[in-house]
């Protein structure tokens, strides 16, 4: 129930909304409860001579005040419901702006299934607590002290009467309530295996078909189905219960009060009309006791839900964002120096990916970096627009710690092509302009064209406005990888760093890509990793890698020139394109 406090800043920033609900709430009672004095009156007048008149005079009063508290009660919809529908999109929105806040670590460890589930599912749940469950407790509330005063003045001894259960009731709210969060908390678990499952399945469906692995991933569905099924099933049973005892509860305690007041009517000492109101509050009071339940339901619900959408909001990047020294990126010249760079990655202390590296790379340089796979390649370059952090040593841009810059400032003076290529489902124009924030064809021309992209788009029916399928689906590997260095570079970065982007693509098509780059983006430090050597000989600098460590340095003939690591690697791929040519 704490982590429902949490909520407080929303509920504060709609208390208008909230304060006038909570005024109309208490008008709507106060007509209510008034109501049934005159039902009183009117069969009171109609126990000796009377006129209809009179009768049809309380009746219309009656249908006035019950007019009135309906109006009001309209009002506090307008104004509850609507600040909890106000709160939720509040809610969505700061939970998707963490998410983005967050860093790459914390994506390895959760589940996109379980993210969706908890913004969809459990923010579902605290905002039906935000509206009904606010509105119906307050309503409770006063409906029950308004309700229990105007019985208190009919007969204190039938009020007594009436209460009895009471004692009862508070102990099972207790009782029940532990247990309907219990299973709440269950079920919304179970809820986020099945979208996890379900989200997995259908974007690795290819996977699943070209194995036939549909039977097993439908049986592991149906699994988690019953699993969810009987979790639902035990809760309905349990809220059954709940409700059909409540229930009981109020029957019961009309049987003392219809007893007693008959006895009183007859000693004089109450009239019809008294008992006809009585028996019309207790029926007042028979809603608000059994929405007790209800209310202890969606309550149980919404903290369950919270608790876990705390889990995700107490996260915090592990890339700190502090940095306050402010750049002018169009005087960043792209000079970098890495001075005794050592990283591993969370839990693996004690094997280091990479070990005291340092190196420079001059402004305007085309660099590359080589070696053997799990050489820390990839780990290297994460480490320049800080996707990554070292765990030690600095990294500078033109004399300046990385860490003083901004993150939005760094990462827009650095392009980055990850190996993994990502498009999204968009036209192919929005895609490439996607993070160059300017929106201009000349850019998304330009940027496809260096990227040897341009003629393949050109000879799609829709051109640069083809729609992609997920992921890009209806493109080919290298498609995708041009369409993504397209994208780093209408980006005009001043670092652009290429992390295997062109491994999908031929040798032919290789080269007129970096030729493109070197010519258009002379003032550009690029920074690529590549294992064909026919491609980074042309760079200034090469660099090798091999266990986490710089092992060799220098051009290419430079590096021929040692006969070591890089000249076995160039020897061995002129054997291979020899037996290639051959075949």
């Amino acid at each position: 129930m704490k982590n429902l406090l949490q909520l407080r800043p929303y509920l504060l920033r709609y208390r208008n909304n909230l304060v006038f609900g909570i005024l109309c709430i208490i008008v709507t009672n106060v007509f209510a409860v008034l109501a049934p004095r005159y039902i009183g009156a009117a069969v009171d007048i109609m126990s000796a001579d009377f006129s209809i008149e009179e009768v049809l005079g309380n009746i219309a009063v009656y249908v006035l005040f019950a007019a009135l508290s309906g109006i009001f009660l309209y009002l506090v919809r307008q104004n509850i419901i609507v600040a909890s529908r106000k709160i939720e999109y509040d809610l969505k929105n700061d939970y998707y702006n963490h998410l983005q806040s967050l860093s790459r670590s914390f994506y390895n460890d959760t589940g996109t299934g379980e993210l969706i589930s908890r913004g969809t599912n459990d923010l579902n749940a605290v905002r039906d607590f935000l509206g009904p469950g606010i509105m119906y407790s307050i309503n409770t509330f006063f409906r029950l002290f308004f309700a229990l005063a105007a019985m208190v003045l009919i007969s204190p001894q039938l009020t007594l009467l009436a209460l009895i259960p009471a004692p009862f009731l508070s102990y099972s709210v207790y009782r029940i309530g532990h247990s309907m969060q219990t299973k709440s908390k269950r079920i919304q678990e179970s809820y986020a295996d099945i979208t996890n499952l379900v989200q997995e399945n259908i974007s690795g469906i290819r996977i699943v078909k070209a194995y036939t692995r549909e039977h097993l991933e439908t049986e592991r569905f149906r699994k988690l189905n019953e699993e969810y099924y009987k979790r639902n099933l035990s809760l309905a049973k349990l809220q059954a219960m709940f409700f059909t005892f409540l229930t009981a509860l109020l029957a019961l305690s009309l049987i003392p009060v219809v007893w007693v007041g008959g006895i009183n009517v007859i000693n004089g000492s109450m009239t019809i009309g008294d008992i006809a109101q009585f028996i019309i509050y207790v029926s007042m009071l028979s809603w608000p006791i059994i929405s007790i339940g209800w209310v202890t339901n969606i309550i149980q619900k919404a903290a369950s839900a919270q608790t876990r959408l705390n889990e995700i909001f107490s996260k915090k990047s592990d890339i700190d964002d502090t940095g306050s020294s402010s750049v002018q990126t169009g005087n960043i010249r792209g000079a970098l120096s890495l001075r005794n760079i050592t990283f591993h990655y969370p839990g693996n202390e004690g094997h280091p990916v990479l070990k005291n590296i340092s190196f420079d790379i001059e402004a305007s340089s085309k660099v590359a970096i080589v070696g053997a796979t799990g050489s820390g390649k990839s780990t290297l370059v994460h480490l320049v627009p800080r996707i990554l952090d070292p765990v030690s040593g600095s990294i500078c841009i033109d004399g300046r710690d990385i860490r003083s810059i901004p993150l939005a400032q760094l990462r827009e003076i650095t392009g980055f092509v990850p190996q993994n290529n990502f498009l999204f489902s968009d036209t192919i124009a929005n895609n490439i302009d996607y993070g160059s924030k300017q929106a201009q064809a000349e850019s998304v021309i330009e940027a496809s064209r260096i990227a040897n992209i341009y003629d393949d788009i050109s000879d799609f029916p829709e051109g640069f406005d083809t729609m992609l399928g997920e992921k890009g689906i209806n493109l080919s590997g290298g498609q995708k990888q041009r369409t993504c260095i397209a994208r780093a570079l209408a980006w005009k970065p001043r670092i652009l760093i290429l992390d295997d982007a062109l491994s999908a693509v031929d040798t032919g098509t290789e080269a007129t890509i970096f030729k493109g780059l070197l010519e258009k983006l002379p003032d550009t430090t690029l920074i690529m990793i590549s294992h064909r050597i026919s491609t980074v000989k042309n760079c200034d600098r090469i660099i090798v890698l091999k266990d986490g460590c710089i092992a060799e340095s220098g051009s290419h003939e430079e590096l021929l020139e040692k006969d070591s690591i890089y000249a076995e690697l160039y020897r061995q791929q002129q054997l291979e394109d020899e037996i290639s040519s051959l075949n």
